[in-house]
């Protein structure tokens, strides 16, 4: 999927051209700056996100979402290490990944072993994990299925490269307007698609696009919000500016409000 996004929406267009046509403020810095702000609110909202304040245990962006893929995965089935295994005959059969055996078993065993299937390969887990997701990419719930914990571990792992794979693609928007991603970020930045378009003086707009979003509903989930929140601070900032309020953004340096800072 891919997202454009454009400073268009009423609240932020209209308090920006009472910042130019009032304040003084000069248009091409201020839309700049504008970019920056709301990327920095899309990027904050844009899963994996970082711990709520409050949770016993705070985790960073990259951590919640490496968790988040453990999690799923071990709700879609669970891996098993034969070394654990207490019964020795399934123990040598999981060792030997002999699947005719090991479902044998598991028809006649009751207790956590009761209803359990085992998913046989990468690729069964795979498609399971595509055939389970909610609507949100995610996995609810648990299933009856087991798996052995060398193809468990396999695919985990290249889900969690995965991680950070959205927010790649405002890599060169985000470079343009000054913003700085993390590694776990940029390690996506030659495969994730984006692009950015600065204004000039006969097109007075600036343009995002994100062409890497494998998040379910995320311009209504993530972008929207984030929008919102923007042109809302956005219209108080405006607000106290022409009230008289000094203000420290480059697009004003030349204004009164910007030497107001200075003082």
């Amino acid at each position: 999927m891919s997202l454009t996004l454009t400073i268009s929406t009423a609240q932020l267009r209209n308090a920006m051209n009472q910042l130019v046509v009032d304040v003084g403020a000069d248009g091409r810095l201020l839309l700049k700056e504008e970019m920056r702000l709301l990327l920095s609110e899309i990027l904050r909202k844009t899963p994996p996100t970082k711990s709520p304040k409050g949770d016993e245990v705070r985790f960073n962006a990259r951590q919640r979402g490496n968790t988040a893929v453990e999690n799923d995965m071990r709700r879609l089935a669970s891996p098993l290490d034969w070394k654990n295994i207490e019964i020795p005959s399934l123990a040598k059969a999981v060792h030997g990944r002999n699947i005719p055996v090991i479902n044998a078993i598991l028809a006649n065993l009751g207790g956590k072993w009761k209803g359990k299937t085992i998913l046989p390969n990468v690729a069964a887990i795979q498609a399971s994990h595509l055939q389970n997701r909610n609507r949100y990419g995610r996995i609810r719930g648990r299933y009856n299925q087991l798996s052995f914990l060398g193809d468990w571990s396999k695919y985990t792992r290249t889900i969690k490269t995965r991680v950070g794979w959205t927010r790649a693609g405002w890599i060169k928007a985000a470079q343009a307007v000054g913003l700085t991603l993390p590694a776990w970020v940029t390690r996506h930045r030659a495969y994730a698609p984006g692009g950015y378009f600065a204004p000039t003086p006969s097109n007075m707009t600036i343009t995002a696009i994100n062409g890497a979003i494998k998040i379910p509903n995320y311009f209504e989930r993530h972008v929207v919000p984030a929008v919102k929140q923007r042109a809302r601070s956005m219209q108080r900032e405006v607000a106290a500016i022409v009230a008289g309020r000094g203000s420290r953004r480059g697009s004003l340096a030349g204004t009164k409000a910007g030497q107001a800072a200075l003082k």
